[in-house]
């Protein structure tokens, strides 16, 4: 085995065995390797996924696992929600949504349209702006806000629509009500004439931040009683996608906490 080989590999056991974010300086010196040479391999072992770099240090990233089970990762979870998003746009009549965080920004997993609901631009694999969707507040309200603000930045950010919210302490104000209220909100600032309801998708015991949601007309989505109808669809099938995700036993917490990676 090369000598490269071997540095990189010792990295890897190494983030395996404290099962934790680690900073560079502790695993500098917790494995006898320079700053600068374990952050050339912290670059490369990164560029294919099977590190990753939070705010908080570095931890091992999704491709181990895809390589351990033989099975993508966003498929697993695609698998085990579908159902529940299709019932959503059955029982709902309008779009739903299943998201996760990916990076700086939301990315759709998987949708279900209704025969009536309003054809959405966006389609699975595409990446959202977590400051003015549903979904991206709903994943927000689930991050500590020391998170929030280094995916956020301090720069205004991108106005889509005159309703956006564009400054960061707004979006973090918006994401702490999403928080006590249990659902984020889009009220036309991302598409006008769009509104989407989304409640956070968690998996205990990780780091996972996901969401599901509905999207429709606002004409139709802003009406007393249609709101509190979706809100119970909802929590319903939010609570019923995290159980069915708690069955699958294979380090949930690998599984969970990589998921947004595999896309960054």
């Amino acid at each position: 085995m090369s000598e490269s080989a071997g540095k990189a590999l010792d990295i890897l056991f190494y983030l395996a065995k404290v099962e934790d974010e680690v900073s560079l300086a502790r695993l500098s010196k917790e494995t006898g390797m320079n700053k600068a040479t374990a952050l050339r391999y912290l670059a490369v072992l990164e560029s294919r996924g099977v590190v990753e770099k939070r705010p908080s240090g570095w931890s091992l990233g999704l491709s181990l696992f895809e390589l351990g089970s033989k099975v993508p990762v966003r498929a697993l979870v695609v698998e085990k929600v579908r159902p529940l998003i299709e019932g959503l746009a059955r029982e709902s009549g309008e779009s739903s949504n299943l998201a996760c965080l990916a990076g700086d920004s939301a990315i759709y997993l998987d949708r279900a349209e209704a025969n009536r609901s309003l054809r959405m631009r966006s389609v699975p694999g595409d990446r959202l702006p977590l400051h003015c969707t549903g979904v991206g507040k709903a994943i927000l309200s689930q991050l500590p806000e020391e998170h929030m603000r280094a995916i956020l930045g301090s720069a205004p950010l991108h106005r889509f629509s005159e309703h956006t919210l564009v400054e960061p302490e707004d979006v973090i104000r918006e994401a702490r009500r999403a928080k006590e209220q249990g659902y984020g909100v889009d009220r036309d600032e991302y598409e006008v004439g769009l509104t989407c309801y989304a409640m956070p998708l968690r998996l205990p015991g990780s780091d996972f931040a996901g969401a599901v949601s509905i999207s429709g007309p606002s004409a139709r989505m802003r009406n007393p009683e249609t709101k509190e109808r979706f809100l119970e669809l909802l929590s319903q099938a939010s609570h019923e996608a995290m159980r069915a995700m708690q069955a699958y036993e294979p380090n949930q917490k690998t599984l969970a906490a990589e998921v947004s990676s595999t896309s960054s």
